[in-house]
């Protein structure tokens, strides 16, 4: 009997091993030696910004997650805690609301905005849903930097002013085109902007949406710029108003933003076919151009050549940075809270990425 015990013991002792190795196996980290490198490069990247969080998922494990520098200007750090605007990478999880209306077949990328918002100029009436999200549409944008006037208001404003050219031409990237998809979510649900994103990707509820960037909010960081003649950061004081969360409003720390990251891959938002449709490149009249003839616009998401490899994703705020790498299965995640002399997030992204796969690494 003892022998049999003893059998048994051993057996599941070698069980809690193999589950042990094998949750291992499921959560493969990066080497010693990338570690250090992407360490040592990240400090030296830190005499250019206030503060930063950085993180790597690969094969759907986080493999890399690091917090450097200044909070704010006081000795709080920036740590797990800390609240990161997105800005403009809030695009990225608005599209992907819309998308996942598409899905649901509530809405498509050929509807005309017309259906969804009343009482607009006759030229803007045939303007689609797809040109909202490519920046294709044409509208004249309205003034981002007044947030305390009325949406009733600053639509009276704009539907003054004359389109900038016709729907598909080129791409122009203006803060009218989230705000109408803003409306459009808004029509079909029967729900705010804020509360349709929440039940469908953030389901805990702890998101914060603001672009109200005067007021302090524990644990929030700021967007500071630094002044090259006192040798000082200064905070930027802005408050962009309701309608803009949606095209930049998103407010998250890093541990939430790996774990929506997390789930986007798993498809638990969307599915894989939808991503694809979304990260197909809109056809303009005039070619797209950022810093390569190989980069293209797709739907709410840019796509980038650099790396010698092609990437998804957008930058906020000159200080944000997203970036996936699909075919090595790969998100580098950048929030900064300033620059000093020229902006840092692409500059990190790529270089982590030629860290980690060096055919990913740029060439001089």
């Amino acid at each position: 009997m003892n022998k049999t015990k003893a059998l048994i013991f051993c057996l599941l002792i070698l069980l809690t091993i193999g589950c042990k190795n094998g949750e291992k196996e499921n959560n493969k980290s990066l080497s010693n030696e990338k570690e250090k490198k992407i360490n040592d490069y990240l400090k030296t990247e830190l005499k250019n910004t206030l503060g930063l969080a950085v993180a790597v998922i690969k094969d759907g494990n986080l493999v890399y997650e690091n917090y450097l520098g200044k909070e704010n200007l006081n000795d709080k750090l920036v740590d797990e805690k800390t609240i990161f605007p997105l800005y403009s990478i809030s695009k990225l999880i608005t599209s992907t609301a819309v998308f996942q209306l598409i899905e649901e077949n509530k809405i498509h990328l050929d509807d005309k905005i017309s259906l969804y918002i009343d009482n607009i100029p006759e030229k803007w009436k045939n303007i689609e849903i797809k040109n909202l999200l490519s920046h294709s549409s044409g509208l004249p944008d309205y003034d981002v930097m007044n947030g305390k006037v009325s949406d009733s208001i600053t639509m009276k404003n704009l539907i003054q002013k004359k389109l900038r050219f016709e729907k598909g031409e080129r791409w122009e990237y203006i803060q009218t085109n989230f705000w109408f998809l803003t409306k459009i979510i808004e029509k079909v649900t029967g729900k705010s902007y804020e509360d349709f994103v929440i039940e469908k990707q953030f389901p805990d509820k702890n998101i914060l949406f603001s672009t109200n960037f005067i007021d302090t909010i524990p644990h929030r960081t700021f967007k500071y710029n630094y002044n090259n003649d006192s040798q000082k950061w200064e905070k930027q004081n802005i408050n962009f108003g309701k309608r803009t969360n949606s095209a930049g409003g998103i407010n998250l720390t890093l541990p939430q933003f790996i774990d929506w990251t997390k789930k986007f891959d798993k498809s638990k938002f969307i599915q894989a076919s939808t991503k694809n449709k979304m990260w197909t490149p809109f056809e303009y009249k005039e070619p797209f151009f950022f810093e390569s003839k190989k980069d293209e616009f797709l739907y709410g998401w840019q796509q980038y050549s650099s790396n010698n490899e092609i990437s998804y994703g957008f930058t906020g705020g000159l200080i944000t940075g997203y970036r996936k790498f699909p075919n090595q299965n790969m998100t580098i995640i950048v929030l900064t809270n300033g620059f000093k002399n020229s902006t840092i997030h692409n500059k990190i992204i790529s270089k982590i990425a030629g860290i980690i796969d060096e055919n990913l690494a740029e060439k001089n």
